[in-house]
């Protein structure tokens, strides 16, 4: 079941800098592929009733809703267009709209699923379990091979061949299979990839032909087919949609999931591989084992940190961090070995965001990593009012004891205050610098660049004892409950209520620690995470915007999420 809080106060009160949340409650970023740019909604689909059933219909088919040559009853249209909103996070209207016109007019995937007759009986009003769809066949054989019939002339042979071979490599990294070029001496290959002009009329890029002798995959018989009417010389959008057409040829359907790879229609945007997509090869194929690495075993090992950017460009500085308790810092190279940054007795916090890593003494300095050696910039005079740091976007905040949040400037040893109305138990920043503050009464208020009007109250609740943000998302941990601010339609909406002690987020990726000490991630489906680890003994849990995922066990040991 959905679950949805009304959000009161939202952009309803702004409280001043020097008034109490009580007395406001009485007064009552992603490439775009070149070749597949956006382009203007024709306004005529507003009176055009054959377009507009055309791509409900097709919407459907596209998901296995509806059986071969069955049409969407008059009566039922309105209820066919309220699901589909339902997957758009839309107000469920039940009245072909905007929206709807704009994705559904974009070119898209063309392979039409199977008809899937338990997601098809679904009643209206009732909530979408899962976002991907598993078609049932699968590779059973260990290896899995691959080879093309022909080329498009618009890319050079050889990158058509190093681009798949990259794209079936970002779905190999989750499989318990090996996926390869097939041998020139072997007469046929498992998948099949080929070119093939569709005429300016057809709509699909490419489409996967599913054959299957009941529960495995036909071998010879699973062709991914190009629509070479288009223009591939952009090699990003030979790349994408060969990594979605890659998908149904291991078995996976379409995801209800806009982010995930496995979405059917392309909007010219390059998407990285969702939580959604892993946890449908891992629903179909397993798991690599084994699941965990461990990089690091030390008792002194006091945290970990991470430090991924949110711009197109990494930073040098990028990776995995550990803190020990002797005050050393100490970074994960590439090659896989421990390299240290500081060794300063005196260090008790590292906090790193936005390509740059900080760290706090136990006097209040705090410093920036300068990128060599072991040298560091001082930005922080030392002051016993500062309780912690907190790196978010591009920028490096403190939350002082006195209830004021304090932002470097970038100069020197220069802070620009922002009052609090009380004081604060945490903060965290979103990607366009919006602060969401949780109080130690439980209550929320944020601020939002560049924080000249004061804050914003968002929620009175003394069962709040938790916040994190993924990007531009926010979510909170009510209680055990973790809940997301649907902020296209102002809602708070429960997306787990089992358990959870623990919530970190980090570009489109979640996580929950239960009581119990499993870890789990989230699909993007409320109620939908993936088992991750079921120790008991976790620590923490953190990830970067990639998707990597490391452990601290309570023993000191690190481990690397393999797949």
């Amino acid at each position: 079941m959905r679950v949805f809080y009304a959000l009161p106060f939202l952009n309803l009160f702004s409280v001043c800098l020097t008034q109490d949340i009580n007395n406001a409650v009485a007064s009552g970023t992603v490439s775009q592929i070149p070749s597949a740019l956006p382009t203007p909604v024709d306004p005529s689909w507003r009176h055009n009733r054959t377009r507009q059933r055309k791509h409900v219909h097709d919407f459907f088919k596209l998901f296995g809703w509806l059986r071969h040559n069955d049409t969407i009853k008059d009566h039922d249209f309105p209820a066919a267009i309220r699901r589909i909103q339902r997957i758009l996070h839309e107000p469920e209207t039940g009245e072909y709209d905007e929206k709807m016109e704009v994705v559904m007019s974009r070119p898209r995937c063309g392979t039409i699923q199977p008809f899937n007759a338990t997601d098809a009986r679904m009643p209206d009003g009732g909530t979408l379990r899962k976002r991907y769809v598993l078609w049932g066949p699968k590779w059973n054989s260990a290896t899995v091979t691959y080879r093309f019939l022909n080329y498009t002339s618009d890319i050079a042979a050889d990158l058509q061949r190093e681009t798949l071979r990259k794209a079936f490599a970002q779905w190999n990294q989750y499989l318990p299979i090996s996926i390869v070029p097939a041998s020139d001496n072997i007469p046929r290959a498992d998948i099949h990839v080929r070119f093939m002009t569709m005429g300016p009329d057809e709509p699909a890029y490419a489409f996967t032909n599913m054959i299957a002798d009941g529960l495995t995959m036909s071998s010879g018989l699973i062709n991914i087919t190009f629509n070479d009417y288009y223009t591939w010389a952009d090699d990003r959008l030979f790349s994408f949609t060969a990594l979605h057409e890659i998908g149904h040829a291991l078995g996976l359907s379409h995801s209800k999931v806009e982010d995930a790879v496995m979405w059917p229609y392309f909007e010219g945007i390059v998407r990285p591989m969702h939580p959604d997509d892993k946890a449908a090869i891992h629903s179909l194929y397993g798991w690599k084992e084994p699941r965990w690495n461990r990089i690091d075993m030390n008792t002194a090992t006091k945290n970990i940190a991470q430090v991924s950017s949110f711009a197109d460009s990494p930073s040098a500085l990028d990776g995995l961090y550990q803190l020990r308790s002797t005050g050393q810092v100490l970074f994960y190279s590439s090659s896989g070995t421990w390299v240290t940054v500081d060794n300063n007795r005196d260090t008790v916090q590292i906090s790193g965001a936005g390509g740059n890593l900080y760290q706090r003494h136990a006097d209040g300095s705090i410093y920036r990593y300068s990128g060599s050696g072991t040298q560091w910039q001082y930005i922080g005079a030392p002051s016993d009012n500062v309780a912690d740091i907190v790196a978010a976007s591009d920028q490096i905040y403190q939350r002082r004891k006195d209830g004021w949040i304090a932002r470097w400037t970038g100069s020197g040893t220069q802070w620009t205050t922002i009052e609090q109305p009380r004081s604060s138990k945490q903060i965290a920043v979103t990607d366009n610098r919006t602060i969401w503050n949780l109080l130690t009464t439980g209550d929320l208020v944020r601020s939002e660049w560049p924080y000249g009007v004061g804050w914003t109250v968002v929620d009175i609740n003394s069962a709040n004892t938790q916040i994190a943000v993924g990007g531009d998302e926010f979510y909170k941990l009510e209680g055990s409950k973790v809940v997301w601010l649907d902020t296209s339609i102002y809602m708070w909406v429960i997306i787990e209520n089992a358990g959870s002690v623990y919530i970190y987020a980090a570009g489109d990726y979640l996580y929950s620690r239960h009581y119990d000490g499993s870890t789990w991630r989230y699909t993007g489906t409320p109620m939908v995470w993936e088992m991750l680890d079921n120790s008991q003994n976790i620590a923490s849990v953190i990830g970067d915007r990639s998707g990597n995922v490391w452990e601290l066990k309570g023993g000191g040991d690190i481990l690397r999420l393999v797949s």
